[in-house]
């Protein structure tokens, strides 16, 4: 079996790294122009992306305009947090508002969707779970989550990052979290992961320090493009609970020696992240 090809991009331009991310992992033949699109980046909280926590907006933008130029009409911007509130406050701190209605596309508080019950087949604990509507039917699901550490999960990617689809328990996947992880991976299936690692956050997920690593990592194989975040954070993926799950159940890779990558040599990218105190 081919190995999954996972690109890193170094460098000062989101824009040109992004570009130079998908161009590498030849993104393009995974979206047709009548396609249903969703990004779904990561604002857990209304919390600069400065600081290493939340999805740097040129970020987004980049992955939009990219998806316009192929044709694309239909891209959903969306996203949720703990609450309604705070959610709008995210997407007003960092200019999303003013994005979508420049590139013509929808910003989407997932508050304001409706919610679909998924069974989940074998699942090791999250057997059923209401799902944002709007990211279950789309056809081409792209999580654009930001580098860091978390302190349950020891990272949060891309497969982390879709909890945010979850409704209205979201404290529900914080039991059993690595083996709901997986669950949730096997009931949504992104066809792209685009890393923020322009500056990721060591230590933890919300309160750590911001860390400037000048990357952008895209991969269509979610798990392998998780497994090379936590290689740039200077993380084992095969300690990594929940890709090590969702690489059994066949959700993609996570053994480093089986995961092409191109672009930056990950010698040149890797930043040695102070971990979270369950995984000192």
């Amino acid at each position: 079996m081919a190995k999954p090809i996972v690109a890193i991009a170094h460098g000062e331009d989101p824009r040109a790294m992004v570009r130079e991310a998908l161009d590498g992992i030849e993104a393009a033949r995974l979206v047709s122009p009548g396609d249903r699109v969703v990004l779904k980046p990561n604002y857990v909280e209304p919390i600069p992306p400065e600081d290493g926590v939340t999805t740097d907006p040129r970020v987004i933008e980049a992955v939009a305009e990219w998806l316009l130029e192929l044709g694309v009409k239909d891209v959903t911007i969306a996203e949720s947090t703990w609450e309604r509130e705070r959610t709008d406050r995210a997407f007003k701190m960092v200019g999303l508002p003013e994005i979508a209605e420049r590139l013509g596309v929808r910003l989407l508080n997932l508050y304001d969707d409706d919610q679909v019950e998924v069974e989940i087949p074998n699942a090791f604990s999250l057997k059923r779970v209401l799902l944002a509507r709007s990211v279950v039917e789309a056809d081409c699901l792209v999580t654009l989550p930001k580098l860091k550490c978390h302190s349950m999960a020891y990272v949060t990617l891309g497969i982390k990052n879709l909890m945010g689809a979850v409704f209205p328990d979201k404290p529900l996947m914080h039991r059993n979290l690595d083996q709901r992880l997986c669950d949730l991976a096997t009931a949504l299936r992104p066809k792209l992961c685009v890393i923020d690692g322009l500056i990721g956050a060591e230590r933890h997920e919300n309160l750590g320090s911001p860390v400037k690593t000048d990357v952008i990592v895209a991969g269509s194989d979610v798990v392998a493009t998780d497994a090379v975040g936590a290689m740039v954070m200077g993380i084992d993926p095969t300690e990594v609970e929940h890709l090590r799950l969702c690489s059994e159940r066949g959700l993609g890779e996570y053994r480093p020696d089986h995961i092409a990558l191109v672009g930056a040599p990950l010698a040149k990218v890797r930043k040695q992240y102070a971990r979270p105190s369950a995984y000192r």
